[in-house]
């Protein structure tokens, strides 16, 4: 699965030796894109809209919601730098439908597969699992800092639970 592929060598040249949770934030600032958050303040704001990529061949940019949640914030700017590092392009402004899985559109599948990849690593959630026998599903969400939805999904996907 490239994504995972991709997630794992980003972490490598972003987050190498740091420990879980992986700040997406900080990776996209390093990896040079600018981190906007849009404010319930702003003209034209959207609760609905949770997040956006754009770059106009000078410098990308990643906005996410303010008023969303520290969680899903962070799974916002995670999926905005799939499509920066999947070279998807531009893409629309994303909603917490599409970001919660219930897209079909292969690019933004792919983008919340490598959202899920960046912030629960593989190697991260079988340490937690296997080698320190963390079974709360809870627990295993505050580590990594993300909604417990996201993390029965990557559970799933990695086989951990049916």
């Amino acid at each position: 699965m490239i994504e995972r592929e991709l997630a794992e060598a980003v972490i490598q040249h972003f987050w190498a030796g740091r420990p879980v949770p992986v700040n997406p934030e900080e990776i996209a600032v390093k990896a040079g894109i600018e981190v906007r958050s849009i404010s319930p303040f702003e003209p034209g704001y959207d609760p609905a809209i949770s997040g956006a990529y754009a770059n106009d061949g000078k410098r990308p940019v990643i906005s996410y919601n303010l008023g969303d949640t520290p969680n899903r914030q962070r799974f916002t700017i995670a999926h905005e730098l799939g499509h920066h590092f999947l070279q998807h392009g531009p893409r629309f402004r994303d909603t917490s439908a599409t970001l919660a899985g219930g897209s079909y559109d292969p690019i933004e599948v792919a983008a919340n597969r490598f959202a899920a990849e960046l912030l629960m690593p593989a190697y991260a959630m079988r340490v937690l699992i296997v080698d320190q026998g963390v079974t709360s599903v809870d627990v295993l969400a505050s580590a990594m800092q993300v909604s417990e939805q996201a993390m029965i999904y990557r559970l799933k996907n990695l086989g951990y639970i049916r």
